[in-house]
């Protein structure tokens, strides 16, 4: 590269010459930094337009003299720290991303179950007289598999009883959950061989699945896809409100519990989608209402969970604005979510504080919308959070989201109270709200996928249309079909019964005790407690026995529940034939009256029937501000239950209100000793209900001895002191200091009759 010599002139006028030397170096494009000699470096007529533009400093605006070309070192070097191209980022490299990245956690704890289970099954075969080799690893296991291995390995699953640790497995019942593993080993072969499974293989393996099914009696019909409308919800809904069979921490969970199955049923999402929903994820405005009249109160969120490997990544909105008249308040997404909102006063406006200052605010200067901001440290609250006892006291986690497997329970509770046959589950919202979508005529086939989250609606043909068809016999003999009675013989609600059981009889539990099992893992259980008797120092003894304990607790427990889901399922085809014979012959008593008192005996507080009494009312009058201040109520009303404590989950089974047909039933060793134990209600009415020295009204409260709250049963009594006064340290009623909440507990059972 040839330069010019140009003459340069320095502050005083006179004139150098610069040195020839070339500015660039050709190897690395980088500028040669000045020798030893302080040799200035020229400026070349071919130096890049960006070099150029730096080096042309701007005069001083003080002084304005211009730089000193002694800078043009430092100038570089900002010009090459600007405009420097980044090194290759070796501490990244595509192996230290985890191949399930961005998966399901439940579809990674599915995958790393047969992972384990696969080296497992490696382990076995290993230890066999002249073992292979290729056992001593399971991928290079994987990499040899034949056929055949893996048929054998299929068949191992199916016997497993026990995990590693020594836990129960849950076991195979349905075809679909051995297709499962099948799918998840198929991904795990893919993975270690880096080659998908030869058709060949995969065909054979299906082939003695198919046997293996057959041989093991696996039920191959999938669950029904029974789908919930919204005639099903709102009495639920009510139930969950009203009833006092099941009690909770905070009456706030009741609030939120009624507000996810809202949210379920109009927006037609997975359970994590709406448990994931935090106050940022809310959009609350007012709206132009475009027919005349006064703002329209609007409710938008988009959920982020979303399965990616579905296809679709893209995030949904939903708008919900307030229908005034609406189906019932206990199912009006604007009451319940507002309820939270004021309860934790999350609006950002400090006079934005009840129902009465929303109504007033209006549209000002022909806009559409007025936002009604959240608060930004709110943003991270979740509108499902977490409530846990700490200290002795309920308190709502709210950057904490409720767990999936808690929702599933709540749900499951309530199901049996309200009568439903079967379970009431989150993806039944997916069932009816889809199939709704697709006879709507309002929703296309590619707005309905995009809604559910589908790539192509082979996933909605195959799992979300529902299989029991109606309306056949009219369209054949054209006819229009009764659309009413279509949803009325499809819905879950059919099947309701309230008088369903959910407890087991003594009878029932003494058939329990009778099975040869349990029999046989209880008389082990004697033999190692006479053993023990005799070596009562041998610690590997000891061991034998807790865990003998503990295995016949869990098979007592596991009969039961199979004992009460069949005496459920055969309800209603027992009862018919008693109804059926009451109603004909008059030869069957109704026990509804017994029932009824059953249900009386839990006693409803104040705040509950306030709650109540406001979410269940109608319209009365046609007027806008009637039913604005009906609403109002409600939502008064729900702000003030949301801390209430309730006290807590009930334990154990309801009173009986007479004695079983079958109480003359002898019962083993084990129970008998338990049912002397359990009389706790009985001892405390006949110990305090004579001189009512704790409680103001002896006849029909009970109250605590510790700070005099009152409750109307025993049960009331016992949750409130587990949960508040387990850490005191004295018994204010005795005026008596103890060391240890053991000792506080043996006193309130021993003095007061407390059992806790």
């Amino acid at each position: 590269m040839h330069c010019r010599r140009r003459p340069n002139v320095n502050n005083h006028g006179v004139t150098s010459e610069s040195s020839c030397t070339s500015p660039i170096d050709t190897d690395n494009d980088r500028p040669f930094e000045p020798d030893s000699s302080g040799t200035d470096l020229t400026e070349p007529e071919c130096s890049s337009p960006a070099a150029q533009k730096i080096n042309r400093k701007k005069s001083s605006p003080s002084t304005g003299t211009q730089p000193s070309e002694a800078d043009s070192p430092g100038v570089e070097r900002i010009h090459r720290a600007r405009y420097q191209v980044p090194d290759d980022d070796t501490d990244e490299d595509l192996a230290q991303v985890p191949e399930d990245y961005g998966r399901s956690n439940d579809t990674k704890k599915l995958k790393h179950r047969l992972k384990e289970r696969w080296a497992w099954f490696c382990q076995v075969k290993a230890r066999e007289p002249s073992a292979d080799l290729k056992w001593g690893n399971a991928e290079d296991a994987l990499r040899e598999a034949s056929p055949n291995d893996m048929h054998r390995f299929l068949n191992w699953c199916l016997k497993l009883e026990y995990s590693p640790d020594g836990r129960r497995q849950k076991g195979y019942k349905k075809a679909s959950a051995l297709d499962a593993d099948w799918k998840y080993f198929r991904i795990y072969y893919t993975r270690v061989t880096k080659h998908e499974m030869s058709k060949e293989m995969g065909e054979a393996v299906r082939t003695g699945m198919r046997y293996l099914i057959d041989k093991r009696g696996l039920e191959k019909q999938p669950r029904a896809n029974v789908p919930v409308y919204i005639e099903d919800m709102v009495p639920f809904n009510e139930t969950i409100l009203s009833t006092r069979e099941k009690r909770f921490y905070l009456g706030f969970q009741r609030i939120i519990l009624c507000l996810y199955n809202t949210i379920g049923l109009f927006t037609i999402n997975r359970k994590h989608a709406i448990l994931d929903l935090q106050f940022k994820h809310l959009q609350l405005s007012l709206q132009q209402d475009p027919h005349g009249g006064p703002p329209v109160l609007t409710i938008e969120f988009q959920p982020e969970f979303v399965k990616s490997v579905l296809g679709m990544s893209k995030l949904n909105t939903f708008t919900l604005p307030e229908v005034v008249y609406g189906v019932s308040l206990v199912f009006s997404p604007h009451v319940l979510l507002l309820i939270i909102l004021f309860y934790v006063q999350a609006f950002e406006a400090p006079h934005l504080t009840s129902m009465e200052d929303l109504r007033r605010l209006l549209i000002e200067g022909g806009r559409q919308e007025m936002p009604l901001p959240l608060k930004k440290d709110m943003d991270n609250y979740y509108v499902f959070p977490r409530v846990q006892v700490i200290d002795g006291q309920p308190c709502i986690l709210w950057e904490t989201p409720m767990s999936g497997s808690a929702l599933d329970a709540q749900l499951r509770t309530f199901s049996e109270i309200h009568g439903f046959l079967n379970h009431f589950f989150s993806h039944q919202f997916r069932y009816g709200g889809g199939n709704l979508l697709d006879k709507s005529g309002f929703v296309s086939e590619a707005q309905r996928n995009v809604i559910m989250n589908h790539a192509t609606s082979s996933t909605f043909i195959k799992h979300y249309r529902p299989r029991r068809h109606t309306g056949l016999q009219e369209i054949m003999c054209g006819l229009n079909p009764d659309e009413e009675f279509s949803r009325a013989v499809t819905r879950m609600s059919r099947w309701i019964d309230r008088r369903r059981p959910r407890y087991l009889s003594d009878s029932d539990r003494a058939s329990v005790e009778k099975d040869p099992e349990l029999q046989s893992a209880m008389r082990w259980q004697y033999e190692l407690e006479s053993q023990c008797g005799d070596r009562p120092h041998d610690p590997a003894l000891r061991a034998m026995l807790e865990d003998q304990k503990r295995q016949v607790h869990n098979l007592r427990r596991r009969l039961q529940d199979k004992r009460r889901k069949e005496i459920r399922r055969d309800f209603s085809r027992k009862q018919a034939v008693t109804d059926i014979e009451r109603q004909l012959t008059g030869g069957a008593v109704s026990d509804d009256p017994a029932r009824e008192v059953l249900r009386k005996e839990f006693a409803m507080p104040s705040e509950q029937i306030l709650l109540v009494e406001t979410f269940f009312t109608w319209p009365i009058t046609d007027s806008l501000e009637d039913e604005w201040t009906r609403r109002n109520k409600a939502v008064a009303a729900g702000i003030k239950y949301c801390g209430f404590q309730e006290g807590g989950p009930l334990r154990g089974r309801p009173k009986r209100s007479a004695r079983c047909d079958n109480d003359d039933v002898v019962l083993p060793p084990s129970t008998r000793k338990k049912k002397t134990k359990t009389q706790p209600t009985a001892l405390w009415e006949k110990e305090h209900t004579s001189g009512g020295k704790h409680i103001p009204n002896a006849e029909q409260t009970f109250g605590c001895f510790q700070c005099s709250k009152t409750y109307s049963d025993y049960n009331g009594v016992k949750r409130h002191f587990r949960t508040s006064h387990l850490k005191d340290r004295k018994c204010d009623f005795c005026n008596l200091s103890v060391l240890h909440e053991m000792h506080l507990r043996r006193h309130a059972g021993d003095v007061h009759g407390l059992r806790t």
